[in-house]
């Protein structure tokens, strides 16, 4: 089975919702004047939103679009931090991103946040007539918004905004046009990981002429830092596949991706690697050791796959496959990636004492039949390696797959090596069934 992570679904979700989001840059803030004190806090806000605090997240995200044209985003995390954004209309985030400086007419924001043991914090913004008018909250009772609900709200908004990613695309594009991709980067290595930080690296690498140290370094982040193995593998696999033809860009990706957990995300991000036909031996060399720590069979199996499709496979690539093979206790898996190393012909020769092992360890007679038909295709077996074949031949089971690829063999085998029709005969006494045995010892006639 897939090893995708548990985060996936909840952080796929979050994405699309906030991808709705209509999001400009920072203008000149406004404010009203404080809102009359309230007893609580659902007295004024559950008239114009749904109430979401019976949604349970349970260390994740979950986003979704609400009522009335609203989108809501919560999180949760392990330390019992909830937080609790919905959004209505155009958000624009100030510069600073410690306040905010605009809503589009008729547009709201609303932000709460409790930890574990905590009162929540609420601040709610809504736009009337152009201009601002704030409200707070705290454990459901009205606080003045225009001191002390600013002063929240602008110790806060960073950790929202690094989380959900509000106004991310609009904060790299003005950082992009102060600076270029330096002063991106700079910014982004000092933001949590997070949603808004992924949004700014997918900004950043649609930028036409992004140069390869830029790459490089946007992968070192990424490796450093991450709040999920989805996050990152969707970021790495946004990276233009021009740029991986770069040796610097393509080994900072690969170490990036042995960084990964799990399967399924690092078989997404090596296999996207991969289809880059000019990559440098050295990355290369980091991608076969990388595909070796994935533990499932199948997800490795896939990724071996891609890398053997390759025109050509160094020897101490060729070896690392192998020894990753060595680890797929599945018998299809294993023979299916078998198969896809079988078009390196000279690989297979060199390698070949090393090769039969991994097929004597399937258990399946008939997969194991298969494994060793897959070699017959080679044309450059010989002598030394058509007699051991017919030795390893004689551990399957199976009268019937056993004389079946004994009868394949004979058509591949020469007829004037003593030692190979000592081994084939040796090979047919080993098969059980007279039937079956007479027909083995009359095809290699």
């Amino acid at each position: 089975m897939k090893n995708r992570d548990t985060m996936r679904p909840f952080l796929l979700s979050s994405f699309i919702a906030l991808g709705c989001m209509n999001l400009v840059l920072p203008v000149g803030a406004q404010t009203s004047a404080p809102a009359k004190k309230e007893t609580k806090a659902s007295a004024s806000t559950r008239t114009t939103t749904r109430n979401y605090d019976d949604v349970n997240v349970i260390n994740g995200s979950f986003s979704t679009n609400g009522e009335k044209g609203e989108t809501v985003y919560i999180t949760t995390d392990d330390n019992g931090l909830r937080l609790q954004l919905i959004t209505k209309g155009t958000v624009t985030v100030s510069e600073d991103e410690r306040s905010i400086s605009g809503l589009s007419e008729n547009g709201r924001f609303e932000f709460s946040r409790r930890e574990k043991g905590a009162p929540e914090h609420k601040v709610v913004l809504e736009s009337n007539n152009g201009q601002l008018q704030g409200k707070y909250w705290v454990d459901g009772e009205a606080q003045e918004y225009a001191t002390a609900g600013k002063e929240w709200l602008a110790k806060y908004l960073p950790e929202m905004i690094s989380k959900t990613g509000l106004g991310a695309e609009a904060r790299a594009e003005r950082l992009y046009q102060e600076g270029g991709a330096r002063k991106v980067l700079a910014h982004t290595a000092t933001m949590q990981p997070g949603t808004g930080r992924t949004k700014m690296y997918k900004h950043l690498m649609g930028k036409q002429g992004l140069k390869s140290d830029d790459m490089r370094q946007l992968l070192e982040q990424v490796a450093q830092g991450k709040t999920s193995d989805y996050e990152a593998a969707s970021i790495m696999t946004k990276v233009p596949v021009e740029h991986l033809a770069q040796s610097g860009t393509a080994e900072a990706y690969a170490a990036a991706s042995a960084t990964l957990s799990s399967d399924y995300e690092k078989g997404r991000a090596l296999k996207h690697l991969l289809r880059q036909e000019k990559l440098s031996e050295k990355a290369l060399d980091k991608t076969a050791e990388s595909i070796g720590s994935i533990t499932s069979g199948y997800e490795k199996v896939k990724v071996l796959s891609t890398l053997a499709e390759r025109p050509q496979l160094t020897e101490k690539q060729f070896e690392l496959t192998m020894r990753a093979l060595q680890t797929v206790s599945s018998d299809y898996e294993r023979t299916k990636g078998l198969g896809t190393l079988m078009r390196h012909e000279q690989q297979v020769v060199t390698y070949f004492d090393k090769v039969l092992p991994l097929i004597n360890g399937i258990g399946s007679d008939y997969e194991k039949a298969k494994a060793y038909s897959g070699l017959l295709s080679n044309t450059r077996l010989g002598a030394s390696q058509y007699v051991p074949l017919l030795k390893a031949s004689e551990a399957i089971g199976s009268d019937y797959e056993k004389a079946k690829l004994l009868r394949k063999m004979a058509a591949h085998l020469p007829k004037d090596d003593k030692k190979v029709k000592e081994a084939y005969a040796q090979a047919a006494k080993t098969v059980g069934s007279k039937y079956e045995y007479e027909k083995v010892i009359a095809a290699y006639q």
